[in-house]
């Protein structure tokens, strides 16, 4: 009695981190603004109207057709300015729905829905904080839309992808003919997101073939359908005009393999070095592991195949085989250049391998008496709390709790700039003028009646919101110019 109200008491603080953390991610959501392409997206969209901005921005930018889509949706009558908070909110919920479904088609087909929904609510939860823990960029991850539209949009898409596949392969026939026109129109969306989308989904396409290779001859027409659909869709988005007039701007042209490799290698060490530096995430698969061993007592189905130290290495390092062998392609392509915001997606993918990964290996360990241990509740207790500790002990929750406080001030300053302009429009003027940022926010924090420890972290930008000066780029300030109708937007001196 006496651990079950112990393992209570640390499930509580568990639930508490969790709650800490993701409510704070949405509560700076309304502290937002917009900056950078975003802008462009709005322009664009009441320049050419809803149709026409597909036109152009295949034509003449890129073939993310699904991400140029949410764009114009939500760019429409200036949406986006006045509810900046709201793809935030929208990513942080269908991200969450989008690993419970995924955990609830695991439970049900693999483990004889042997994981309680509470459980599967939790271990939901944590895998999101995970995720926005070990993200390279968090800040174009979840709070800038245009990248966030981008790149958070194909990890939920690649998400439902894989359940809908693992359904498809273990479901009852009448369910197949829904389940298999749901997979189609999941690779045509998800492959509209951005290059490494099409490249992962093909990853899950080509695992779907060699788990089901049984049946390969019995399923040979519908192969034929996704192959068709999936190599329609892939050429739709990689062989855009769009394309190669974007990296013409950039100065990314030609083919440079050895370049490409040694890109590659870097990236990589980048989203390992996320991933393997975070405390939280190494308890998370320590916790993982403690449940699957503790799991495989309930499980009287399903047949497992036993794993040891060396297949999971193995396995680690075929799966930075195939990384590298996603990412160097694209990285040929650019000759190199890859945003940190793209590395977002593949981190996910690192986490969410690593964590199937863990569990399969708890599940498959054979009963001894050093592993014994692991069923102890008060091991257990001990694991919860330390969870606990580590999501409110991370870079994550440290630049939370810093963008809190200084979200406000930045808030008010971008509100009054975007005010400014809208007044300066209405009232027929044709130039403006205003502050940089990091000014504006000295002065505001100036005039405070804050203590001077506070003020001092009130004049720093919010690490998770802010991503650059419109006002300190000469080309986002043409953005501008265009989007308020102005001639001149200069800063102020």
């Amino acid at each position: 009695m006496e651990n079950q109200l112990v393992r209570k008491i640390c499930i509580l603080f568990l639930w508490i981190s969790i709650v800490f953390f993701l409510s704070g991610l949405a509560i700076l959501s309304f502290y937002n603004h917009a900056c950078a392409d975003d802008y462009i997206a709005l322009t664009w969209n009441r320049q050419f109207g809803f149709i026409g901005y597909q036109k152009y921005v295949y034509l003449h930018w890129g073939g993310r057709y699904v991400s140029n889509i949410l764009a114009s949706v939500f760019s429409h009558h200036d949406f986006l300015i006045s509810h900046y908070y709201f793809h935030t909110l929208l990513l942080l919920t269908f991200t969450l729905a989008s690993i419970y479904y995924l955990i609830s088609v695991a439970n049900r087909y693999y483990v004889n829905n042997s994981i309680g929904f509470l459980e599967r609510i939790t271990f939901s939860a944590l895998f999101c904080v995970n995720m926005d823990v070990v993200y390279p960029e968090l800040a174009t991850g979840l709070f800038w839309f245009s990248s966030a539209i981008t790149y958070q949009t194909s990890v939920i898409l690649l998400v439902l992808f894989l359940g809908v596949s693992v359904s498809l392969y273990h479901c009852e026939p009448k369910k197949k003919p829904f389940l298999f026109f749901v997979l189609l129109v999941l690779i045509i969306i998800t492959n509209g997101t951005n290059e490494l989308a099409v490249l992962l989904s093909g990853v899950i396409l080509l695992l779907m073939g060699i788990f089901g290779k049984s049946k390969l001859k019995k399923w040979w027409l519908s192969i034929a359908v996704i192959v068709l659909v999936y190599v329609t869709s892939f050429a739709f988005t990689s062989l855009a005009p769009g394309n190669k007039e974007r990296l013409a701007l950039f100065g990314n042209t030609g083919f440079h393999l050895p370049y490409a490799i040694a890109a590659t290698l870097f990236r990589i060490f980048i989203v390992y070095w996320n991933i393997f530096q975070s405390p939280l995430f190494w308890i998370s698969l320590v916790a993982i592991f403690i449940y699957g061993y503790n799991l495989k007592g309930k499980i009287v189905l399903l047949k497992i195949q036993n794993i040891n130290r060396q297949r999971v290495l193995i396995f680690i390092a075929s799966w930075t085989v195939l990384f590298s062998l996603i990412l160097l392609p694209i990285l040929v392509i650019s000759n190199g250049s890859i945003p940190d915001r793209a590395l977002n997606l593949l981190a996910f993918a690192c986490i969410l391998v690593f964590f199937i990964v863990s569990a399969y290996w708890g599940i498959s360990c054979q009963q001894n008496v050093q592993l014994r241990v692991l069923g102890n509740p008060k091991i257990i207790s001990v694991v919860l709390l330390v969870l606990s500790c580590t999501i409110c002990a991370n870079r994550g929750s440290k630049e939370i709790a810093a963008s809190l406080i200084s979200a406000r001030n930045y808030s008010l300053i971008l509100g009054e700039r975007e005010q400014e302009m809208t007044m300066a429009h209405k009232k027929g003027l044709d130039s403006v003028s205003l502050p940089l940022l990091d000014s504006a926010m000295n002065i505001a924090v100036g005039i405070s009646a804050q203590k001077a420890t506070i003020k001092e972290w009130m004049k720093k930008k919010p690490s998770l919101l802010y991503f650059e000066d419109d006002m300190a780029d000469s080309s986002s300030r043409n953005i501008l110019q265009q989007y308020y109708k102005m001639k001149v937007v200069s800063v102020a001196k």
